[in-house]
């Protein structure tokens, strides 16, 4: 057997009991000690990370999870996965996937799209997710201002973080089972068992970039 290719898939056969789930920035602020006045600076740096449990589950069904730790080398190797409970958008849009609509260079908060229903209120909303590119490419960003479609069916969606790299006209972007590249917090990637063989799992990750 040949060494794993990265990224692997994470498995969704139990699925997730409980999952935490956030941004991490790097901002730097310096205070004056005589004034109190502050300096803020933030950095580039701004990636997901996650804390996922999975629910109970028996030794036959633990193996798919627990060769997926083994495959991963620790964290050398890299996964895809998606918030588990963001994978259906609130918005009315119907389509599953949209199109980059002119050139957008890193560090742009808004993405202006095409492919929407034309006047669709709403298409996309708040809290929706949004991903840029596929495989070890994949970017997630969140939706941060409710977008409704123009006459023409186009949008401009505000987003965060903001884009890491730069996305180019006619590409498509994904708004249904977004995900983005993931790598473990820790080399050492464990899991528990009972007298009863029912086996846990709990691990830390963040966006691998």
């Amino acid at each position: 057997m040949s060494a794993p290719t990265y990224p692997l898939t994470f498995p969704t056969t139990q699925g997730v009991q409980k999952s935490s789930w956030g941004l991490q920035r790097a901002v730097g602020v310096s205070t004056s000690p005589f004034t109190g006045s502050q300096q803020v600076y933030e950095h580039d740096f701004a990636l997901w990370k996650a804390t996922i449990t999975l629910p109970p589950m028996n030794r036959a069904t633990s193996a798919e999870y627990q060769t997926f730790f083994m495959q991963l080398h620790g964290r050398k190797g890299t996964f895809i996965m998606g918030d588990p409970d963001g994978k259906t958008k609130r918005g009315n849009a119907s389509q599953n996937n949209l199109t980059i609509a002119s050139n957008t260079a890193i560090g742009a908060y808004e993405i202006p799209v095409s492919g929407l229903t034309n006047s669709q209120s709403n298409a996309l909303v708040k809290g929706d997710y949004i991903q840029f590119g596929t495989g070890a490419s994949a970017k997630l960003h969140m939706i941060v201002a409710d977008a409704s479609a123009s006459g023409s069916g186009t949008a401009t969606l505000s987003v965060e973080p903001a884009l890491k790299v730069a996305i180019t006209a006619s590409t498509t972007c994904v708004i249904t089972n977004t995900v983005g590249v993931w790598r473990m917090d820790t080399n050492d990637l464990n899991w528990d068992s009972n007298h009863a063989s029912i086996y846990g799992f709990s691990f830390s990750c963040m966006e691998a970039i």
